[in-house]
């Protein structure tokens, strides 16, 4: 994009000075947005500031017997003109950037919305495997969510969640993402070399979340059902989704603080931490 701007700087320049009599300045102004809007405000700034300098430095027609003061006044009237530009493009970028942010974000906890964890979780499943890695779908809720509520109020609710996507999002790595399908229900795509691999990932995953979520100002627990799908070939999402929904209802008929593992349809891991103390954490 630098090489691009600059050699389009150095013919508009040349064109500028070739034919002084067309008056060229405004020719910069689609490069300044150009910089503005795929650089940012630092490059924007130095492409006007370069554009103001080669314009000025071009002598016209209409500048001939110009007095000093008009000359220097006018080259400031073309440096303001640009930096107007500057401000107006990058405020607008900004602008974009926080409401694409808060369009594919939850406002409460950070995670991606439903829409947008589905749109990441498309380009992952439905692609033409190009390695071997496999992929974990796992979705996730915190235990006797309703009770926390109806106890300590929204707002002890409400840090729960926020705790919950903390705790998971300080997990993920790479292409990993964390999504909230709505109300105390995340769901998460991992990746890993093997299954067996897949399978420790996501242990590690609630192993963490349950020691942490624990100790957090409101101790809560949370339950997790994980679908490990083979890298062989693509997954449907929907079809996907809807495989590790069913492993999540019998995550949630074994009891709290509960994980249950399933490659490809075959169970690879299901233990019942109902009657275990909230903190402990342990694989049949």
């Amino acid at each position: 994009m630098w090489a691009a701007l600059v050699a389009a700087c150095l013919i508009l320049a040349a064109a500028d000075r070739g034919v002084p009599e067309a008056g060229m300045a405004a020719l910069f102004i689609p490069l300044i947005t150009f910089a503005g809007w795929r650089l940012g405000p630092r490059e924007a700034c130095s492409v006007a500031l370069a554009a103001a300098l080669l314009n000025v430095s071009t002598p016209h027609a209409g500048d001939a017997g110009l007095p000093p003061v008009l000359a220097i006044l006018r080259g400031i009237l073309r440096l303001g003109t640009n930096a107007f530009v500057v401000w107006a493009v990058c405020t607008l970028r900004s602008a974009y950037d926080r409401e694409r942010t808060a369009a594919r974000h939850d406002g409460l906890t950070g995670a991606l919305n439903r829409a947008a964890f589905e749109e990441h979780a498309r380009s992952i499943l439905e692609a033409e495997p190009c390695d071997q890695r496999v992929t974990v779908l796992a979705l996730a809720d915190i235990d006797d969510f309703k009770v926390v509520n109806d106890t300590g109020g929204h707002a002890a609710g409400d840090a729960v969640l926020r705790a919950f996507a903390e705790i998971a999002a300080a997990s993920l790595d790479g292409r990993e993402r964390l999504g909230r399908l709505g109300g105390d229900e995340f769901v998460l795509l991992l990746e890993a070399d093997t299954a067996e691999a897949a399978r420790s990932r996501i242990e590690a995953v609630h192993r963490r979340l349950t020691d942490d979520l624990w100790s957090a100002p409101v101790p809560a627990t949370a339950s997790i059902g994980a679908l490990v799908l083979q890298p062989e070939r693509r997954h449907d999402w929907v079809s996907a989704l809807k495989a590790a929904d069913h492993v999540m209802y019998a995550v949630k008929a074994s009891g709290k603080n509960a994980l249950r593992v399933e490659i490809s349809g075959m169970v690879a891991a299901s233990p019942d931490m109902s009657r275990l103390p909230a903190r402990a954490f342990a694989v049949a």
